[in-house]
C-alpha cells in the first residue's frame, strides 16, 4: 500500500490494468471494483469500450446486423459497424440522411401527414432554415468528435444576445424591450434587496460580521449599485440615445420591477441561456445541421438504401426476419442482429415479435410536438435593430424568434419567426392551415417587429408530430430501462433512450450503448 492509501492503490492497478487491455479492461475493472455501475457509462467511456472490444473479433465471425433508420443514431451505428468491418446495411424510409436532423434550403420539400410544401428560398449560401435541431453544446463531445472525424467545419452559433427582445403583452405596456435592459433590472433590483438585509443584520446567522464587506463588494458589483447599495440604474441596460460618442454616455432609464417580476413569465427567459446545454459556447455546421448528416451518408454510400420502409419486424429462430417496401416492391430478408433506430412514436405502428415489455415500453413514449416556421427577409433586425443572431422572446402563441448566426451583413436572410416546443400553442400552430400558420406568425411577430409584414416572405413550416417517419420531436418521460437493454436479436438506439431529449449528442450515445450491447449479447 502507498502512502496515499486506498485511492492511489487503485488509480495505479486501473493504469496498468489500462496498460494491458485498453480503456475497455479499464471500464469493467472499474465496474468489478464497484467504482462504476454498468448504466453510469459516458458516451465516451461506450465509445472507448466499443473501439477496444469490437477489435479483437476476427471477420470471419462477425454477424450481420441491420440498422433501421439513417438518423443521427443509425448513421453513428452503422459508420461504427462498417469501420469495425460487420457486414452492416442501413434502411431508411425517407430520400435523404438525417432523421429529425433536416436542413431546407431552396427546392427542398416538407411532408406532412396532411400537406405538401416547397422552400421557395433564393439558392444562396446562407439561405437555410435547420427545422429540427439548430444547436452543439461545447459539451457535446461525442458528436463534435464525430465533426472532426468527418471533417464537418463549424461555426459559433448566437443563443443568448442581450441585443434581442423581451416582449410580453402583459408587460411594458405591450412594448418589446432589450434582453439586456431586463437582466439589468432584475439583477440591480434583487441585489439591492439583498444588501438591504445584510445591512438590516437580517442575515447575521449566515454571513458573519467578517464576511459583510466582502459580500456587499460583490453585490454593488454584480447588481451596479451605487455607494449606498441602491440601484438607480446602469449603462449595462443601455444608455441614452445620442450619448456616448462625442459626449459622455448616459444610462437609460432603468425597468420597474412592479411592471413584469410578479405577475409575468419574464423573469424566467432571461436565464434560458444559462442551463448546461444552452450556455456559450454553440455551435452549428456552416452551411447547416445536415452538413453532419450528409458527412456519414458519404462514407456509407454502399451500405444506405433510401426509400425503404420497413412494414414488419419478426423473429426468425434467434435472428431477425424484416420486410418492407419500396415504391417498386415488396421484400424480405434476415439478419443476424437489428438496430432499431427509430422513434416509438413510429415503431408502435410497426407489427413485430417485440417482447410484451418492450411492446409496453414503446407505447409508453410519449412525444413532444414542436413547430418550426421560418422566412426569408432583408436583415432589417441588423441594419435597423442592430440584433446580430439570438432569440427575441415573445407571447407563448409564437415564443420565440431567432435571428441568424451567419452571413452578417448581407442582404438577405432567413428568420425562424416562431419555435413552439409543445403544448397547446404547439398544436394549434400545427392545425393551422399552411397559409394560415404564416398569416399567424405574422400577426403576433408584428407586435415585437413592426416590420414584419412588410419584408417577410416565402414562408415554410415543419409540425414534427405531422412527419411521416418522426411523428413527433423528443420524448417528454424519462429513458425507458427496458428499452437501453437488447431484446433478444433486437437492440435499439435513439435520443429517447438518453436523458438528452432531442439533442443529437444523446443520439450518438445511444448509438455507442446499442452497439456494446450488441458486443455483450455476441459474448465479447
Amino acid at each position: 500500500m502507498t502512502k496515499y492509501g486506498d485511492i492511489q492503490t487503485r488509480r495505479e492497478f486501473l493504469h496498468s490494468i489500462g496498460n494491458i487491455g485498453g480503456s475497455a479492461a479499464v471500464y469493467q475493472a472499474m465496474i468489478s471494483m464497484g467504482l462504476l455501475m454498468p448504466g453510469d457509462a459516458t458516451g465516451a467511456e461506450l465509445r472507448d469500450k466499443w473501439a477496444a472490444k469490437s477489435s479483437q473479433i476476427s471477420g470471419d465471425i462477425k454477424p450481420t446486423v441491420a440498422v433501421l433508420g439513417a438518423g443521427i443514431a443509425g448513421l453513428c451505428a452503422g459508420y461504427e459497424l462498417k469501420k469495425a468491418g460487420f457486414p452492416v446495411f442501413i434502411v431508411e424510409a425517407r430520400q435523404r440522411p438525417g432523421g429529425r436532423n433536416h436542413t431546407l434550403r431552396s427546392g427542398a420539400i416538407v411532408h406532412e401527414v396532411d400537406s405538401q410544401q416547397s422552400c421557395t428560398f433564393d439558392d444562396e449560401e446562407e439561405l437555410y432554415f435547420n427545422a429540427g435541431p439548430a444547436r452543439i453544446s461545447q459539451h457535446h463531445t461525442n458528436l463534435l468528435k464525430y465533426c472532426r472525424e468527418l471533417k464537418v467545419p463549424l461555426q459559433a452559433l448566437v443563443n443568448d444576445n442581450r441585443g434581442a427582445y423581451i416582449h410580453d403583452s402583459a408587460a411594458f405596456g405591450g412594448i418589446p424591450v432589450r434582453a439586456r435592459e431586463v437582466i439589468t433590472a432584475v439583477r440591480g433590483n434583487i441585489t439591492e434587496l439583498l444588501a438591504k438585509a445584510i445591512n438590516a443584520n437580517a442575515l447575521d446567522g449566515d454571513i458573519g460580521i467578517d464576511e459583510r464587506s466582502f459580500v456587499l463588494d460583490v453585490l454593488r458589483d454584480y447588481g451596479n449599485l451605487n455607494h449606498n447599495f441602491e440601484f438607480i440604474g446602469s449603462k449595462r441596460g443601455g444608455i441614452l440615445s445620442g450619448t456616448g460618442g462625442l459626449m459622455p454616455s448616459q444610462s437609460s432609464e432603468p425597468l420597474k420591477l412592479d411592471d413584469f417580476f410578479f405577475d409575468t413569465s419574464v423573469p424566467f427567459r432571461i436565464n434560458f441561456g444559462e442551463s448546461y446545454n444552452q450556455a456559450a459556447t454553440m455551435m452549428q455546421p456552416v452551411g447547416g445541421m445536415d452538413r453532419i448528416a450528409y458527412a456519414f451518408a458519404n462514407e456509407l454510400k454502399q451500405e444506405l438504401y433510401y426509400g425503404v420502409e420497413v412494414t414488419a419486424m419478426r423473429r426468425a429462430g434467434s435472428r431477425v426476419r424484416l420486410e418492407g417496401r419500396t415504391n417498386a416492391s415488396e421484400g424480405a430478408i434476415e439478419v443476424d442482429y437489428a438496430i432499431v433506430a427509430m422513434p416509438p412514436s413510429v415503431i408502435k405502428n410497426i407489427p413485430n415479435d417485440f417482447s410484451l415489455l418492450t411492446r409496453n415500453a414503446i407505447a409508453a413514449a410519449e412525444y413532444a410536438k414542436p413547430i418550426k416556421i421560418a422566412f426569408q427577409s432583408p436583415r432589417f433586425w441588423e441594419t435597423e435593430e442592430e440584433i446580430y443572431g439570438g432569440i427575441s422572446w415573445t407571447d407563448a402563441e409564437i415564443l420565440q424568434i431567432w435571428y441568424p448566426s451567419g452571413g452578417f451583413g448581407q442582404e438577405k436572410g432567413i428568420i425562424i419567426g416562431s419555435y413552439l416546443f409543445d403544448g397547446f400553442h404547439a398544436e394549434n400552430f400545427a392545425n393551422l392551415s399552411i397559409e394560415a400558420r404564416k398569416e399567424f406568425t405574422l400577426a403576433a411577430g408584428e407586435k415585437v417587429h413592426s416590420q414584419y409584414r412588410e419584408n417577410l416572405s416565402r414562408g415554410i413550416s415543419v409540425a414534427w408530430n405531422k412527419v411521416p417517419y418522426s411523428l413527433g420531436g423528443w420524448v417528454k418521460s424519462a429513458p425507458s430501462s427496458i428499452l437501453q437493454k437488447p431484446d433478444g436479436p433486437f437492440l435499439f438506439a435513439g435520443d429517447h433512450l438518453t436523458y438528452l431529449h432531442g439533442w443529437q449528442e444523446g443520439a450518438v450515445i445511444s448509438g455507442f450503448n446499442a452497439l456494446n450491447n450488441l458486443l455483450d449479447i455476441m459474448g465479447v
